[in-house]
């Protein structure tokens, strides 16, 4: 009797076929990971936010207002109530003057809430007395605050932040300023996402009476939530936003976003060559606003109450709010995706893709689209648009402009 093998081999088309159903699995499970590993770090990123949400406050609820963008030493005696004389000013429009004498550059937000995000050791060493980038010491056995402010501090980056990777002292994270970097004399952004060039934006004379900067001081308040400020909290055009101001409410009114090109920098150009790091104050390192085209009528400077593209006594549906945001706009969300110099765009941007992370100032969170109808980013921006004069009033329509 034969017995016969009955073992058969596995044939070449078993194989191919077997390769085949592998290589088509991995197709359709590889993307899945990759967005799944994306989700991780958004959401990542998200809880860091809400915890320096929640840090921001709790200064609130302690201090009775939010903190200062950015805070600075300024002497009374040299501007005398003009604004163009004072530091805050000159912090926005020439950096590099401080270059040659005493840097007045104090310190940020970051700072502020250090207590309340469990760093409490960093917090006693800092001194307010002296700058952020200041290797000088008057404690025994205290670490100067730029040692501090060169540190890394992980709640502050975003893993989706890739231009943090090379800098220990990166902040993916900054404050709402409103439309312009600091309202007592408005003026626009230094650089041009679009030609690189430097200019002075439109004058946000936001009230129908008056004139100057006393007149925009009169509703800064009601157009963002931080900005910068003395370290006395006395000057004229000092600006501190409380909680009651937010009339919109605080779920509807935006305290903090992201922004990839804040924070570390070597020292450049929108520096003034400073060395910049999470503490720095200067407002393109620390806080954002929206575009300040909300104002412009031709491609020229003008007051908010005259000019084609000015809030009506439409509200919402006024032309100068669609200009808060528009997607082909160098001015726009996430924009920054074709720039790389650090402080280049006080503007949200992030690397999640389509979409930015916000904290309110409920402290909830949201993802807004970068195709967020300027309109409805505004009304967002401003914590009290309800009670801005009747010209400029905002209506508080739904809106559905979040991303899932």
């Amino acid at each position: 009797m034969v017995i016969r093998d009955q073992r058969r081999g596995f044939k070449l088309i078993d194989l191919m076929v077997s390769i085949l159903v592998i290589a088509v699995l991995l197709a359709l499970l590889v993307p899945f990971l990759g967005d799944s590993g994306l989700r991780g770090s958004r959401t990542q990123c998200v809880n860091h936010m809400r915890q320096l949400g929640l840090g921001l406050i709790q200064f609130e609820t302690c201090n009775n207002h939010f903190p200062n963008a950015g805070t600075f030493r300024d002497d009374p005696e040299a501007h005398q109530g003009d604004p163009k004389r004072s530091n805050l000013y000159r912090a926005v429009v020439d950096p590099a003057a401080f270059a040659s004498e005493t840097n007045p550059c104090l310190y940020n937000w970051v700072v502020e809430i250090l207590p309340y995000l469990n760093y409490p050791a960093l917090a006693n060493a800092w001194n307010k007395s002296l700058p952020y980038d200041s290797n000088a010491t008057s404690r025994a056995n205290e670490p100067p605050n730029q040692r501090i402010s060169s540190s890394t501090i992980g709640i502050l980056r975003c893993p989706n932040d890739f231009s943090t990777r090379q800098a220990n002292s990166g902040l993916s994270y900054v404050v709402n300023g409103g439309f312009v970097r600091w309202p007592a004399v408005p003026v626009g952004w230094v650089g041009s996402a679009k030609d690189g060039q430097s200019r002075n934006g439109p004058v946000l004379q936001w009230t129908p009476e008056g004139s100057g900067w006393r007149a925009s001081l009169a509703v800064g308040h009601k157009l963002g939530v931080m900005f910068l400020g003395t370290e006395s909290g006395a000057a004229p055009w000092d600006i501190r936003c409380r909680s009651a101001d937010i009339a919109d409410g605080q779920s509807n009114t935006i305290q903090l976003g992201e922004n990839t090109l804040a924070g570390y920098s070597a020292g450049n150009a929108y520096s003034g060559g400073l060395v910049t790091n999470w503490a720095c104050p200067l407002p393109n390192f620390c806080m954002f606003i929206a575009s300040d085209d909300v104002c412009e009528s031709g491609g020229s400077s003008t007051n908010c109450l005259a000019g084609q593209l000015r809030p009506t006594a439409l509200g919402m549906t006024g032309a100068g709010w669609v200009q808060a945001n528009r997607p082909d706009g160098p001015e726009s969300i996430n924009f920054a995706s074709m720039l790389k110099a650090k402080g280049s765009f006080p503007f949200l941007n992030s690397g999640h893709g389509g979409l930015v992370n916000v904290v309110m100032c409920d402290g909830s969170t949201k993802s807004l689209r970068d195709t967020i109808d300027g309109k409805i980013y505004a009304e967002l921006m401003t914590p009290a648009g309800t009670t801005l004069p009747a010209t400029l009033r905002q209506s508080q329509p739904p809106y559905d402009e979040t991303a899932p």
